[in-house]
C-alpha cells in the first residue's frame, strides 16, 4: 500500500501538465513582418489564493473568486519582444495612448496570475493587430481545468510557444 501511494506521488509530480494554448488566425494577413510595436499592459489580473479542504479522501478545490485587478506581474511584454526579435522582427515596447507610426504589426496582450508558493501565470492571450485596427489572430494560453497540477508555467515557458503559432502561416 505504502508502495502504491509513493508511485502515485511521484507520477503526479512528474506528469504536470503545462496547459494548453489556442491559435487562432481571423484575416488572412501575414506580411513580412518587420517592425511590431508592443502595448505593455497597465495592469495585471489575479486570482487570489483559496486553500483547498482536506478531506480523509482526498482534497476539496473550492472554486476560484473572479480575477481581481493587480499592478502589473512580470515581464511579459520584454519576453514577447525578446521572442519577435528572435525571428528578425524588430520589437518597440510603448504604454497605451502612445503615438504610433510606421509598424505592421501591433500586439497587444493580457495576463492573469495566481499564487502556487509563487506567482505563476493562469492565463495570457496574445493579440496580433493590423495598422488598420484589424485583429489579426490571437493565441491564449490557459493553466487548464486542472490547475492544481502543473509545471510553474511563465511567460518565458508560454510565450515562445504562442508566437510561434501566432508566426506560422
Amino acid at each position: 500500500m505504502r508502495k502504491s501511494i509513493s508511485l502515485l506521488i511521484v507520477t503526479i509530480l512528474f506528469s504536470s501538465c503545462a496547459g494548453t494554448i489556442n491559435t487562432v488566425k481571423y484575416i488572412n494577413y501575414q506580411p513580412e513582418y518587420k517592425k511590431a510595436v508592443i502595448i505593455s499592459a497597465e495592469n495585471s489580473q489575479y486570482i487570489r489564493f483559496k486553500p483547498g479542504v482536506i478531506m480523509p479522501f482526498g482534497v476539496i478545490v473550492l472554486p476560484d473568486d473572479p480575477a481581481e485587478k493587480h499592478g502589473v506581474i512580470g515581464n511579459t511584454d520584454e519576453v514577447i519582444k525578446q521572442e519577435l526579435e528572435k525571428y528578425g522582427i524588430y520589437a518597440e515596447i510603448v504604454k497605451s495612448g502612445e503615438f504610433l507610426e510606421d509598424f505592421d504589426l501591433l500586439i497587444e496582450y493580457y495576463d492573469t496570475w495566481r499564487w502556487d508558493f509563487k506567482k505563476i501565470l493562469d492565463k495570457l492571450e496574445i493579440v496580433f493587430i493590423s495598422p488598420k485596427g484589424e485583429i489579426i489572430a490571437k493565441s491564449t494560453y490557459n493553466i487548464y481545468w486542472n490547475k492544481e497540477i502543473h509545471n510553474f508555467p511563465t511567460p518565458e515557458k508560454e510565450v515562445p510557444k504562442m508566437i510561434q503559432e501566432l508566426l506560422k502561416e
